[in-house]
């Protein structure tokens, strides 16, 4: 990592510094514990890129029939064999063949996307809106790259576009009813972005009367009725996108979450009781439970519903790393160590599992354990560089771990980078107040301290936080 020229007395200024422009706003956020999953707001019609690339999968409903998927299968062989020249040329005699096919270079944008290169699918889509202008694909991909990348008025401008294009477009019947879809569920995902609900509920509505059997559709009117006060309609929809789809979030589970944004506890807490209670032997509800019972910092309720669901499934990965949480923010470092190895063992990639061992190891008196922690620790910072949603926790670790270590500098210097882009995680404000609290500069230690005790009602080092605060309150008052 680059070393700083900041002074040691000034490495840590920046966070306090920040106080008076926003509050000392490190991202502070309760664990999280229930997700709806609704697949990418944006591209409720679009094929799922990241999925096994099949002819089926790229062409989806365009045509009926195998014959129009021998060039296509050909096209995405060599694909495979990086003949990028070949691939091309099978896609464009399959189209010419057959003009109810998709444009080649929007099935070419698929495969580069199956493949996480961004620049090179948005480039054969720039180039189909030339070569096909009259076709509404690659506007309304352009506005899914758009909206995930949060350039919400961009992919509005490209959703309206792909409407506008659809309501002419009559050379494939399958395409356009596609085409209507996304386009409904695009805009409805701006409208949804900018909270401006009564818009979001027309577009939903119109993408439902084209597909009533969605459950992802009925899934986000849940969410948008929600929203425009209406808790019953919501609760009808999410229990009809239960029927439509075994895998859709449990309803009373997904009611929960959305009383939970609105900080009306008592509400969700009835919810998630009702969801246990309707679904006792379904682990991701007995999961989700105990996730909302930890943020809450009720660790007994949490406990109970977590070995719950272990004992109904000894595998879950998920519940591992929730008990493993649990055991964490208790300070039972030994009962975690036990469930993150187990869960670190079964899948050696998982950020959460390896991330949180390396944070128990480190508490560990045996110089063994100690040593692996900083190797873990300094594996997934090279692991998860630039760009990687894991960077910051990689990195925040990493800098615990040299605190312990002895290595204060290397720790001071870490956090620094870190408060400066603003990605400070609650742990990490503690990290921070440690820090401070060593160089005696006692009076921002514990403002530090005291808001992140106000704003987080639990984070894994809570009680350190606790701990270390009572401590610098009793040394100001003597």
């Amino acid at each position: 990592m680059k070393r700083l020229s900041d002074t040691a007395s000034n490495a840590v200024v920046s966070l306090e510094a920040r106080r008076g422009a926003d509050g000392l706003r490190p991202r502070l956020r309760r664990l999280a514990w229930a997700v709806l999953v609704v697949g990418l707001i944006a591209g409720a019609g679009s094929r799922p890129a990241q999925a096994q690339v099949t002819a089926q999968s790229l062409v989806g409903k365009a045509v009926s029939g195998d014959a129009e998927f021998q060039d296509i299968t050909s096209g995405i062989n060599r694909f495979r064999d990086r003949d990028i020249d070949g691939c091309r040329a099978m896609f464009e005699r399959a189209h010419s063949n057959n003009p109810k096919l998709p444009p080649p270079g929007v099935l070419m944008s698929m495969l580069w996307l199956s493949v996480n290169q961004l620049q090179a699918a948005r480039g054969e889509l720039e180039q189909t809106v030339v070569d096909y202008p009259e076709d509404p694909e690659p506007y309304l991909m352009l506005g899914d790259l758009a909206f995930q990348e949060r350039r919400v008025t961009d992919a509005e401008t490209l959703f309206t576009r792909g409407v506008s294009l659809t309501d002419a477009f009559e050379s494939n019947p399958k395409r356009k009813r596609d085409f209507q879809i996304r386009g409904f569920a695009g805009l409805a995902a701006v409208a949804e972005a900018r909270k401006q609900w009564p818009l979001a509920e027309q577009q939903l509505q119109g993408w439902l009367e084209l597909d009533p059997d969605s459950a992802s559709g009925h899934q986000r009117m849940g969410i948008v009725r929600f929203q425009l006060g209406k808790p019953s309609e919501a609760l009808a929809e999410f229990r009809e996108a239960r029927n439509l789809d075994d895998n859709a979030v449990q309803p009373e589970l997904a009611m929960a979450r959305l009383y939970d944004e609105k900080n009306d506890a008592e509400k969700a807490r009835k919810l998630i009781e009702l969801a246990v209670e309707s679904s006792p032997e379904d682990p991701a509800v007995l999961l989700a439970s105990a996730q909302w019972y930890l943020g809450q910092n009720d660790l007994a309720a949490a406990k109970k519903q977590t070995e719950a669901a272990l004992a109904l499934d000894e595998k879950s990965l998920e519940a591992k790393i929730v008990r493993g949480a649990i055991a964490r923010v208790e300070r039972d470092y030994a009962t975690a160590e036990t469930f993150f190895s187990s869960a670190h063992t079964q899948s050696p990639l998982n950020f959460p599992a390896s991330n949180s061992l390396a944070l128990v190891l480190i508490e560990s008196d045996n110089d063994e354990s100690r040593q692996r922690a900083l190797e873990m620790a300094e594996g997934n910072v090279a692991l998860h560089r630039e760009n990687s949603p894991q960077q910051a926790n990689a990195l925040t670790t990493l800098a615990w771990v040299f605190y312990k270590l002895g290595r204060r500098e290397d720790a001071e210097q870490i956090l620094t980078q870190i408060s400066q882009s603003n990605q400070l995680t609650s742990d990490g404000a503690y990290y921070v107040a440690r820090l401070l609290a060593d160089r005696g500069e006692s009076q921002r230690a514990t403002t530090i301290l005291e808001q992140v005790l106000d704003r987080e009602p639990v984070f894994a080092t809570r009680a350190d936080a606790e701990d270390l605060l009572k401590r610098l309150t009793t040394e100001a008052s003597e």
